[in-house]
């Protein structure tokens, strides 16, 4: 009977009066209305991990904090009366329940041998486990059981955390096998579209030159057939006078010369035509001539390429957060450029551009002469490469060889910083990193067409970056007033675009700002790079502070599909390549 009671209370604790929080006996239990109960306690600093919000950590409703605070939800009287219940049962099972007898001696087991780690009585340590010998060591029972619940608390403490590391780790993998299997039907969709999308472009090209093929016959079919038509008809004709020749010799000699000049006549005309027949062009044939080419090439590349992200659990985070891979490079970076071949361009504010793969590797070198220094930089569609000259106060244009070209804004700019280029009109915007001014060339004579700003004077007071919207209009990085800022049409009147905050959706301290195909605005900030609609709507955040992007200089945009933006970070020496 009492190991049925003792049953029966596991159950219930284990089922009924354990907090699904701490796993541990409810204490001060609280219920919500969808009837799960938890430790107030426990309540408590699940609504603060959780952001201030009060869910049911079990079925996830979310429900009002009630006024006064937690302690102020109803309490569950049926779950009180229970642990009252269950601790004046285990109280009297204490009180009532006799001590366990040594099996040997019929003995009360008040010792514990620590060497065998059995309970005994006193006649035990006489005689079985005699501590004289040296292979016993006896202490007070209850000295044991005390320290066996200090080891016990301890364990469950450990066994808790493990179990909590544990749900974590399996919610955090338990994500990656359905992202994964999304990711694999993705990926295989993706590759079927990409093929289709070649076979259409083939059967395109197929059904063009199939109807080609068919209007080359048509034509020369129209021909051919003539000539068959007029050689049948001259051929009959020759075959019946012919006949007709051979039957008049064989006549009566008055008789056979009344028809001969009607006869020979008709010879002479059809031979005439016959003659004719030389200056008839002849039908050509029609050949499809196989171009090896794209059939090599084909076999030589890719449709596309298949990668696997590596997931990196570290200290078993709640959130799954796919870091960037960094491009180290040889020095601190102040430019980024794409290449047609995706590679990238990068400049240290040296007499240096590096050219790296996106694996990261330095594949060449541009070196221009001594005391140029490269700081932000434009490639156009040519090949040239314009930049910001801080040696030089300047903006330069170099081949791919590090020859200068053209030398612009000499004696005008002082401290040249940001740089876009508007290659429909043959326009350069630069920035001055001490005036707040935007300065307009024309690129081919290297006139100063106009100036668009405050033109306030001042050391590291002025536009940190310019470019241009799909529309057209002019988008400023001003780095001292912590602000974006966009001109109208006709560079006459400015709006505040984005205001100086810490808070996402905000700017302090704008090093870059680009605008992509879809005309989105992204803009590297102190320790952010954010993504904002044309309007200057904040739409999210691309990278977390653990990300460690500090001080981002230039951005350049190097896909649309994929939308991908790669960000001279100086903080660490790296280029690092965001997805958004």
């Amino acid at each position: 009977m009492a190991s049925n009671d003792i049953s029966l209370l596991e159950d219930i604790h284990d089922k009924v009066l354990e907090c699904s929080i701490c796993n541990v006996r409810l204490e001060d239990p609280k219920s919500l209305s969808c009837l799960h109960s938890f430790c107030l306690k426990c309540l408590e600093n699940w609504v603060q991990t959780n952001h201030g919000k009060l869910t049911c950590p079990i079925c996830r409703k979310e429900y009002p904090i009630p006024v006064g605070g937690l302690q102020k939800l109803a309490p569950n009287t049926f779950l009180n009366n229970l642990l009252e219940t269950v601790k004046q049962h285990e109280q009297k099972r204490k009180v009532k329940g006799t001590a366990s007898l040594c099996p040997s001696h019929d003995q009360p087991l008040k010792m514990y041998c620590t060497k065998c780690k059995v309970p005994i009585c006193i006649e035990c340590t006489e005689m079985e486990h005699a501590a004289g010998d040296g292979k016993h060591e006896l202490i007070n029972i209850v000295t044991a059981f005390n320290t066996f619940k200090e080891t016990s608390e301890d364990l469950k403490k450990a066994a808790n955390e493990s179990i909590q590391k544990i749900k974590n780790v399996l919610k955090i993998v338990t994500k990656n096998a359905k992202e994964l299997e999304e990711s694999k039907d993705a990926s295989l969709t993706d590759i079927d579209n990409q093929v289709q999308d070649m076979f259409l472009i083939i059967q395109k090209k197929a059904d063009e030159m199939k109807k080609k093929v068919e209007a080359n016959y048509e034509n020369e079919k129209k021909v051919n057939d003539l000539q068959i038509t007029k050689l049948t008809k001259i051929n009959a004709e020759l075959t019946t006078n012919m006949s007709s020749l051979n039957h008049l010799l064989k006549s009566e000699t008055a008789t056979a010369m009344k028809s001969s000049e009607i006869l020979l006549n008709k010879m002479m005309d059809s031979i005439n035509k016959s003659q004719e027949i030389k200056q008839v062009s002849t039908t050509r044939q029609i050949n499809f001539i196989r171009y090896q080419h794209p059939i090599d090439l084909l076999k030589e590349n890719e449709i596309g390429n298949v990668v696997l992200k590596s997931l990196t659990i570290e200290d078993m985070p709640r959130n799954i957060v796919f870091k960037p891979l960094p491009i180290k490079v040889e020095g601190m970076p102040t430019g980024v450029a794409k290449c047609d071949d995706d590679c990238l361009l990068v400049s240290f504010n040296t007499n240096e551009i590096h050219k790296y793969n996106q694996a990261g590797e330095c594949i060449s070198k541009i070196t221009l002469s001594e005391g140029v220094k490269v700081y932000r930089m434009y490639r156009m569609k040519n090949d040239n490469i314009a930049f910001s000259n801080g040696g030089s106060k300047c903006i330069q244009v170099c081949d791919m060889n590090g020859h200068v070209i053209k030398s612009i804004g000499k004696g005008v700019l002082m401290n040249p910083c940001g740089i876009h280029i508007d290659e429909a009109t043959n326009v350069i915007y630069a920035t001055d990193f001490n005036i707040t001014c935007v300065y307009v060339f024309d690129i081919i004579n290297g006139q100063l067409l106009k100036k668009i700003g405050t033109q306030e004077k001042g050391s590291y007071n002025g536009y940190s970056d310019v470019t241009l919207t799909k529309t057209g209009k002019v988008l400023v990085a001003d780095f001292e007033k912590n602000q974006v800022l966009l001109y109208d049409d006709k560079d006459k009147s400015m709006k505040v675009l984005i205001n100086k905050g810490d808070e996402d959706g905000k700017v302090i301290m704008p090093w870059g700002v680009v605008v992509d195909e879809d005309d989105n605005i992204i803009i590297a900030s102190y320790k952010k790079l954010q993504l904002f609609s044309s309007n200057g709507h904040f739409i999210k955040r691309i990278y977390k502070q653990e990300d460690e992007i500090c001080v981002s200089h230039q951005l350049c945009i190097i896909s649309h599909n994929p939308c991908m933006v790669a960000v001279a970070n100086r903080g660490d020496k790296t280029i690092k390549i965001f997805n958004y």
